[in-house]
């Protein structure tokens, strides 16, 4: 269940955050929605994968954590086991809401900071605080509402990304079938990547519309990622034998 409320220095003065990345706090998924602005640092550590929104037909940007349901091959006895995390990760227990507001004498909505109040990592006795003693913001809170924004532009920024490389035919469908050290298998599927050969061939045009809107960027971070996927296999197996 969640009990989304809107954020406030009054309401929630005394409230902290004890953020351990584990699966008591729900953090036991195999995928996580990133952004394009997270894409040159993710892919050092995550496969990069695009996977289609069954709802809006939208191909959304994904980093793979792990081969099946409730498994994230990132999370160890320490807490989450890579340099970098995922900001749709990173950002819980909070999210961005909209509220309408008086701009400049017009009704606008504008995003503002919800919080998830029964999330397992929110307290009044543990961890850190998310306003301090005087009411303003605590480090906390500065980094993740720096977080949620960066999310919030990155949902049009996405959409933009993605709906270019399909109009020029650069997203196709992966089949993968993975054999681990134990025999068993595992097969996925759902997952698009980039289609290399298309790449290499496109004209000096769409290169050009790539490059100035800083996507072609976007597009060698994902191919840069694909090795990642061994990695993965190989977190697997690690687990399996242990």
């Amino acid at each position: 269940m969640t009990n989304h409320v809107l954020l406030d220095n009054v309401t929630h003065k005394s409230l902290k955050i004890n953020r351990m990345y584990c699966e008591d706090q729900g953090d036991n998924v195999n995928v996580a929605r990133v952004f394009p602005s997270e894409l040159g640092y993710l892919q050092n550590e995550y496969p990069l994968f695009f996977f289609k929104n069954a709802e809006t037909g939208d191909f959304e940007t994904i980093a793979l954590l792990g081969f099946s349901d409730n498994e994230n091959l990132y999370l160890g006895e320490s807490g989450w086991d890579a340099g970098s995390i995922p900001l749709s990760i990173e950002r819980q227990p909070f999210l961005i809401g909209f509220q309408e507001q008086d701009v400049d004498g017009i009704p606008t909505r504008v995003p503002v900071v919800h919080i998830d109040m029964d999330h397992p990592c929110v307290s009044e006795t543990d961890g850190e605080p998310v306003f301090l003693s005087q009411g303003g913001e605590s480090p906390l809170l500065e980094r993740i509402t720096s977080v949620l924004m960066t999310i919030h532009r990155g949902y049009e920024t996405g959409q933009a990304f993605s709906r270019l490389l399909v109009g020029l035919e650069l997203v196709e469908s992966l089949a993968v079938d993975i054999e681990f050290d134990d025999s068993s298998r595992q097969g996925l599927a759902g997952l698009y990547v980039i289609n290399e050969d298309k790449l290499k061939n496109l004209g000096a045009s769409a290169l050009e519309s790539l490059h100035k809107q800083g996507y072609l960027h976007h597009v060698y971070m994902m191919l840069a990622s694909m090795p990642n996927l061994s990695r993965l296999v190989r977190r697997k197996n690690q687990l399996l034998a242990s």
